[in-house]
Protein backbone atom coordinates (compact mmCIF):
# COMPACT_ATOMS: atom_id res chain seq x y z
CA UNK A 1 0.00 0.00 0.00
CA UNK A 2 2.87 2.39 0.66
CA UNK A 3 3.14 5.38 2.97
CA UNK A 4 -0.24 7.12 3.15
CA UNK A 5 0.27 10.83 2.58
CA UNK A 6 -1.56 14.10 2.00
CA UNK A 7 -0.48 17.41 0.46
CA UNK A 8 -1.39 20.67 2.20
CA UNK A 9 -0.64 23.82 0.22
CA UNK A 10 -2.86 26.83 -0.47
CA UNK A 11 -1.14 27.35 -3.84
CA UNK A 12 -2.81 24.91 -6.29
CA UNK A 13 0.11 24.93 -8.75
CA UNK A 14 2.66 24.17 -6.03
CA UNK A 15 0.43 21.39 -4.70
CA UNK A 16 0.13 19.91 -8.19
CA UNK A 17 3.91 19.66 -8.49
CA UNK A 18 4.03 17.57 -5.33
CA UNK A 19 1.11 15.46 -6.53
CA UNK A 20 2.93 14.67 -9.78
CA UNK A 21 6.05 13.65 -7.81
CA UNK A 22 4.00 11.41 -5.50
CA UNK A 23 2.44 9.64 -8.48
CA UNK A 24 5.97 8.85 -9.70
CA UNK A 25 6.92 7.33 -6.34
CA UNK A 26 5.66 3.74 -5.80
CA UNK A 27 6.34 3.86 -2.06
CA UNK A 28 3.83 6.69 -1.55
CA UNK A 29 0.04 6.52 -1.59
CA UNK A 30 -1.66 9.90 -2.07
CA UNK A 31 -4.85 10.08 -0.02
CA UNK A 32 -5.96 13.67 -0.50
CA UNK A 33 -4.89 17.23 -1.39
CA UNK A 34 -5.88 20.20 0.76
CA UNK A 35 -5.69 23.90 -0.01
CA UNK A 36 -7.25 24.80 3.36
CA UNK A 37 -5.07 23.95 6.40
CA UNK A 38 -8.04 23.83 8.80
CA UNK A 39 -9.70 21.16 6.68
CA UNK A 40 -6.43 19.24 6.56
CA UNK A 41 -6.09 19.35 10.35
CA UNK A 42 -9.62 18.03 10.85
CA UNK A 43 -8.87 15.23 8.38
CA UNK A 44 -5.64 14.02 10.00
CA UNK A 45 -7.35 13.94 13.40
CA UNK A 46 -9.95 11.54 12.03
CA UNK A 47 -8.02 9.45 9.50
CA UNK A 48 -4.79 7.46 9.82
CA UNK A 49 -2.16 9.32 7.82
CA UNK A 50 1.56 8.54 7.82
CA UNK A 51 2.97 11.65 6.16
CA UNK A 52 2.09 15.28 5.36
CA UNK A 53 3.81 17.35 2.68
CA UNK A 54 3.12 20.69 4.31
CA UNK A 55 3.45 24.27 3.10
CA UNK A 56 4.42 26.75 5.81
CA UNK A 57 2.96 30.11 4.85
CA UNK A 58 -0.81 29.70 4.68
CA UNK A 59 -3.76 31.77 5.84
CA UNK A 60 -5.72 30.79 8.96
CA UNK A 61 -3.09 28.29 10.12
CA UNK A 62 0.61 28.07 9.31
CA UNK A 63 2.29 24.80 8.52
CA UNK A 64 4.35 25.02 11.71
CA UNK A 65 1.17 25.46 13.75
CA UNK A 66 -0.55 22.61 11.97
CA UNK A 67 2.27 20.15 12.61
CA UNK A 68 2.15 20.93 16.33
CA UNK A 69 -1.58 20.16 16.39
CA UNK A 70 -1.34 16.98 14.31
CA UNK A 71 -1.63 13.62 16.10
CA UNK A 72 1.58 11.97 17.39
CA UNK A 73 3.32 9.73 14.90
CA UNK A 74 2.41 11.70 11.76
CA UNK A 75 5.59 12.54 9.87
CA UNK A 76 5.98 15.94 8.21
CA UNK A 77 8.02 17.18 5.28
CA UNK A 78 7.87 20.97 5.20
CA UNK A 79 7.76 22.81 1.87
CA UNK A 80 8.44 26.53 1.56
CA UNK A 81 9.72 29.23 -0.76
CA UNK A 82 11.78 30.59 2.14
CA UNK A 83 14.64 29.00 4.07
CA UNK A 84 14.19 31.14 7.20
CA UNK A 85 11.87 28.60 8.86
CA UNK A 86 14.19 25.62 8.45
CA UNK A 87 15.71 25.67 11.94
CA UNK A 88 12.31 25.97 13.63
CA UNK A 89 10.94 23.25 11.37
CA UNK A 90 13.64 20.77 12.36
CA UNK A 91 13.25 21.78 16.01
CA UNK A 92 9.61 20.75 15.67
CA UNK A 93 10.73 17.37 14.30
CA UNK A 94 10.11 17.81 10.58
CA UNK A 95 11.65 14.95 8.61
CA UNK A 96 12.91 17.27 5.89
CA UNK A 97 12.60 20.82 4.54
CA UNK A 98 12.08 21.34 0.81
CA UNK A 99 12.62 24.71 -0.85
CA UNK A 100 10.35 25.73 -3.73
CA UNK A 101 10.65 25.20 -6.61
CA UNK A 102 11.14 21.58 -5.58
CA UNK A 103 13.03 19.27 -7.92
CA UNK A 104 12.11 15.60 -8.18
CA UNK A 105 15.64 14.60 -7.16
CA UNK A 106 15.37 16.59 -3.92
CA UNK A 107 11.84 15.27 -3.34
CA UNK A 108 13.09 11.69 -3.75
CA UNK A 109 15.80 12.24 -1.12
CA UNK A 110 13.17 13.45 1.33
CA UNK A 111 11.08 10.36 0.64
CA UNK A 112 14.08 8.13 1.40
CA UNK A 113 14.39 9.80 4.78
CA UNK A 114 10.73 9.15 5.42
CA UNK A 115 11.06 5.50 4.44
CA UNK A 116 14.13 5.05 6.63
CA UNK A 117 12.24 6.50 9.58
CA UNK A 118 9.17 4.39 8.84
CA UNK A 119 11.11 1.12 8.83
CA UNK A 120 12.95 1.89 12.05
CA UNK A 121 10.24 1.74 14.68
CA UNK A 122 9.57 1.54 18.35
CA UNK A 123 6.91 -0.90 19.51
CA UNK A 124 5.40 -2.22 22.71
CA UNK A 125 3.86 -5.70 22.81
CA UNK A 126 0.39 -5.57 24.34
CA UNK A 127 0.29 -5.80 28.13
CA UNK A 128 4.07 -5.55 28.62
CA UNK A 129 6.29 -3.09 30.47
CA UNK A 130 9.07 -3.10 27.89
CA UNK A 131 9.52 -1.78 24.34
CA UNK A 132 11.44 -2.96 21.30
CA UNK A 133 13.66 -0.43 19.54
CA UNK A 134 15.60 -0.88 16.32
CA UNK A 135 19.12 0.49 16.47
CA UNK A 136 21.52 0.01 13.57
CA UNK A 137 20.78 -3.57 12.44
CA UNK A 138 19.63 -4.87 15.82
CA UNK A 139 16.32 -4.84 17.65
CA UNK A 140 16.87 -4.12 21.33
CA UNK A 141 14.51 -4.79 24.21
CA UNK A 142 14.36 -1.88 26.65
CA UNK A 143 12.65 -2.21 30.04
CA UNK A 144 10.58 0.92 30.62
CA UNK A 145 11.54 0.97 34.32
CA UNK A 146 15.18 1.50 33.29
CA UNK A 147 14.55 4.58 31.12
CA UNK A 148 15.53 7.91 32.66
CA UNK A 149 14.64 10.12 29.70
CA UNK A 150 14.40 10.25 25.93
CA UNK A 151 16.13 13.01 23.96
CA UNK A 152 15.60 14.19 20.38
CA UNK A 153 18.85 14.70 18.45
CA UNK A 154 17.86 15.94 14.98
CA UNK A 155 17.16 12.79 12.96
CA UNK A 156 17.82 10.47 15.90
CA UNK A 157 16.44 9.82 19.36
CA UNK A 158 18.65 8.90 22.31
CA UNK A 159 17.11 6.66 24.98
CA UNK A 160 19.04 7.22 28.21
CA UNK A 161 18.66 4.25 30.53
CA UNK A 162 20.23 3.61 33.92
CA UNK A 163 23.11 1.74 32.26
CA UNK A 164 23.45 2.99 28.69
CA UNK A 165 22.38 5.32 25.89
CA UNK A 166 20.56 3.74 22.93
CA UNK A 167 20.37 5.59 19.60
CA UNK A 168 17.53 5.02 17.15
CA UNK A 169 16.36 6.68 13.94
CA UNK A 170 12.94 7.77 15.14
CA UNK A 171 11.02 10.84 16.27
CA UNK A 172 10.17 11.99 19.77
CA UNK A 173 6.42 11.96 19.18
CA UNK A 174 6.43 8.18 18.79
CA UNK A 175 7.99 7.78 22.23
CA UNK A 176 5.72 10.40 23.78
CA UNK A 177 2.68 8.37 22.76
CA UNK A 178 3.95 4.94 23.73
CA UNK A 179 5.50 5.96 27.08
CA UNK A 180 2.68 8.18 28.35
CA UNK A 181 0.92 5.34 30.28
CA UNK A 182 4.18 4.73 32.20
CA UNK A 183 4.27 8.23 33.78
CA UNK A 184 6.55 9.81 31.21
CA UNK A 185 5.97 13.45 30.32
CA UNK A 186 7.39 15.86 27.79
CA UNK A 187 9.22 18.66 29.59
CA UNK A 188 11.03 20.27 26.65
CA UNK A 189 10.79 20.25 22.87
CA UNK A 190 13.68 17.77 22.94
CA UNK A 191 13.06 15.77 26.13
CA UNK A 192 10.59 13.25 27.60
CA UNK A 193 11.35 12.22 31.17
CA UNK A 194 10.21 9.55 33.62
CA UNK A 195 8.45 11.19 36.56
CA UNK A 196 9.48 8.25 38.73
CA UNK A 197 13.17 8.79 38.02
CA UNK A 198 13.36 12.44 39.09
CA UNK A 199 15.85 12.98 41.93
CA UNK A 200 15.44 16.74 42.31
CA UNK A 201 14.30 19.93 40.60
CA UNK A 202 16.17 23.22 40.69
CA UNK A 203 14.72 26.24 38.93
CA UNK A 204 13.91 24.88 35.46
CA UNK A 205 16.25 21.92 35.60
CA UNK A 206 15.49 18.30 36.43
CA UNK A 207 18.18 16.06 37.89
CA UNK A 208 17.93 12.34 37.28
CA UNK A 209 20.95 10.22 38.14
CA UNK A 210 24.03 12.05 36.85
CA UNK A 211 22.00 13.84 34.18
CA UNK A 212 20.38 17.27 33.98
CA UNK A 213 17.32 17.85 31.78
CA UNK A 214 15.97 21.36 31.05
CA UNK A 215 12.30 22.30 31.43
CA UNK A 216 11.04 24.40 28.52
CA UNK A 217 8.89 27.43 29.27
CA UNK A 218 6.04 26.01 27.18
CA UNK A 219 6.02 22.79 29.25
CA UNK A 220 6.57 24.21 32.74
CA UNK A 221 2.90 24.52 33.78
CA UNK A 222 2.03 21.01 32.58
CA UNK A 223 5.07 19.58 34.37
CA UNK A 224 4.31 21.29 37.66
CA UNK A 225 0.73 20.03 37.52
CA UNK A 226 1.97 16.50 36.82
CA UNK A 227 4.32 16.35 39.81
CA UNK A 228 1.65 17.74 42.14
CA UNK A 229 -0.87 15.02 41.22
CA UNK A 230 -1.17 12.11 43.68
CA UNK A 231 -0.18 8.67 42.42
Amino acid sequence: MGVKCIVVDDEPLAAQVLVSFIHKTPDLQLVKVFHNPMEALAFVKQEKIDLIFLDIQMQELSGLELMQLAPPGVQVVLVSAYDEYAVEGFDREAIDYLLKPVSFERFARAVQRVLARSTVSVSQPAGTDYIFVRTDKRIVRVDVKDILFVEALRNYVAIQTIKQKIMTLQNLRSFEEILAPFRFIRVHKSFIISLDKIDSIEKQRIFTGPHCVPIGDAYLKQFMEAISMPR
